[in-house]
């Protein structure tokens, strides 16, 4: 009953996933330029954002960079996972039983007490992936190429986002 009590402050003391935002407190995307074409792009996401849900997003940074840089076309150059462990630590909870016996007017207690450590692992999922900018379609053979208008206007229906 107790782990159940701490989920619940975890959740509301975090929200809910990581939102589609600027890099801050909870995560978000974040980017540097390489070159004219090609930049690094991340997401980190918090204990409540799924691993697919921080790639998208990472992808649709970089679509939305691209389409700001009058780009038509984007490929995946490399990724690299960020992801991480955290633990967390809610405290700790004491559970003391025993028996209470008297004598006259004194009470004797025989007990134990014992104490459990209320930490727990949370998985945070984070990537960071190179990306290559083309204006039509990129030169050479690539496993995925995304047309930049068309991956954005699926990821925002996908996750229902508003911009």
């Amino acid at each position: 009953m107790k782990s159940w009590k701490i989920l619940l402050l975890i959740l509301f003391l975090t929200g809910c996933a990581t939102a589609y935002q600027p890099m801050g407190g909870t995560g978000g995307f974040y980017h540097r330029m390489v070159s004219e074409n090609a930049y690094i792009i991340g997401f980190s996401g918090n204990a409540f954002t799924d691993s697919q849900k921080a790639n998208d997003f990472a992808k649709l940074r970089a679509a939305e960079i691209g389409s700001k840089l009058g780009f038509t076309h984007f490929v995946i150059a490399g990724t690299l996972d960020k992801s991480r462990t955290e633990i967390i630590n809610s405290g700790s909870t004491t559970t003391t039983s025993g028996n209470v016996s008297s004598f006259g007017n004194t009470a004797y207690f025989s007990g134990t007490s014992t104490t459990t450590d209320n930490s727990m692992p949370v998985y945070k999922p984070g990537v960071e992936i190179g990306v290559l900018y083309s204006d039509g379609l990129p030169e050479g053979r690539h496993l995925e190429i995304f047309h930049i208008e068309t991956f954005m206007a699926e990821i925002k229906n996908k996750y229902n986002l508003k911009f």
